[in-house]
């Protein structure tokens, strides 16, 4: 068995390469970039000194980084801007940084047509819910998905046909506006603020 060379702590110049090169393969916020440094032991010296580094060539720039973050998940995704905030920040963004690129991102953007959009290209909007446990299931794909509740109702309403009717026994005769209005009751203490 040959011996174990001791690791020395890395240098200044070898973190930055390797940030750079990390920065190639994927866009990141300074809070992730914090992350790798610190699985890479770097001293809060050489960290400051790497982003400092990154910053100053135009590697590292979060408000960039959240603009085009949430612009490209409205755009690919279709998700509304609680899903994008909350994926911002486990990308470790600032709040207020978060805040202003979702302001810019959303602007003008009816969240009732974004919806409409997200139901036709990712759950096909062909099959309305047939039963209270599938408009029960559609209603938290689509707060997963970062829409408000209150326009995923309004939303829910246009599309069922009222109270249900054949096929059902009659435990499961439920009227639809009591459904609807029995899960906006339910989410709205556990929903987040929205944004500008």
């Amino acid at each position: 068995m040959t011996p174990r060379k001791s690791s020395s702590p890395p240098d200044a110049d070898s973190l930055y390469e390797a940030t750079v090169k990390a920065l190639a393969r994927r866009a990141r916020s300074s809070g992730e970039l914090r992350q790798y440094l610190l699985k890479r032991h770097a001293t809060n010296t050489q960290m400051e000194a790497v982003l400092k580094r990154l910053r100053e060539n135009g590697y590292l720039d979060d408000a960039r980084f959240a603009r085009a973050f949430a612009a490209s998940r409205l755009q690919t995704d279709l998700h509304g801007s609680a899903r994008v905030r909350r994926d911002l920040a486990a990308r470790r963004v600032h709040p207020e940084i978060a805040r202003e690129a979702l302001a810019a991102a959303y602007e003008g953007i009816d969240e009732g047509e974004l919806l409409r959009r997200y139901l036709r290209r990712k759950v096909g909007r062909s099959r309305l819910p047939d039963k209270p446990s599938a408009v029960d299931t559609l209603y938290r794909r689509l707060l997963r998905a970062g829409f408000r509740s209150a326009t995923i109702v309004r939303e829910l309403r246009k599309m069922l046909p009222g109270p249900l009717s054949k096929g059902h026994t009659p435990s499961e005769n439920t009227n639809w506006e009591e459904l609807l209005e029995s899960l906006a009751e339910t989410d709205e203490s556990e929903s987040e603020p929205r944004l500008p």
